[in-house]
């Protein structure tokens, strides 16, 4: 499965491309790719907690470059009342620049289409940056504690 914007592509993998990253078999990549949170989903993914293809994580290749620069993706198709949840996390050197914008918003434009009637995700309190983009994205925060502020879209 593949999603297109003006300056990426969001591929989801099978369950084997997964595997070939623990493995080490690393495609054309950015400096920092695998993310820890990119291992950590192809970790779930082999270990068969997550499915692969589009409810599951996605890779992130910003055209220009043709290199991997970090991961969206859903964590399961979405629930029974409709709701999906997503995450994302880019490498250092593509931050900054609107990527991750653009690639949530791209992730939530599939999920409302596929029949999502909302998306949720969830960042540290102290990340202002992944803040910043969900608020871009349309997102409201429906919770707070001291270490975890949750975001809900219809």
């Amino acid at each position: 499965m593949l999603l297109q914007t003006s300056r990426l592509e969001l591929v989801a993998p099978e369950r084997a491309a997964w595997a070939a990253l623990l493995r080490g078999e690393i495609p054309p990549a950015a400096q920092g790719y695998p993310t820890t949170g990119d291992l950590v989903m192809a970790r779930l993914v082999v270990d068969g907690h997550l499915e692969a293809g589009e409810w599951g994580p996605w890779q992130v290749r910003e055209t220009s470059t043709g290199l991997l620069i970090g991961g969206v993706g859903f964590k399961g198709a979405p629930s029974d009342e409709g709701i999906a949840e997503i995450g994302y996390g880019l490498v250092e050197v593509a931050r900054g620049r609107g990527l991750a914008t653009e690639a949530v918003q791209a992730l939530v434009t599939h999920a409302f289409a596929r029949g999502a009637s909302a998306v949720i995700a969830e960042t540290d309190v102290d990340n202002t940056a992944s803040a910043s983009v969900l608020s871009r994205c349309g997102f409201a925060e429906t919770e707070r504690t001291d270490s975890t502020v949750w975001w809900r879209r219809r």
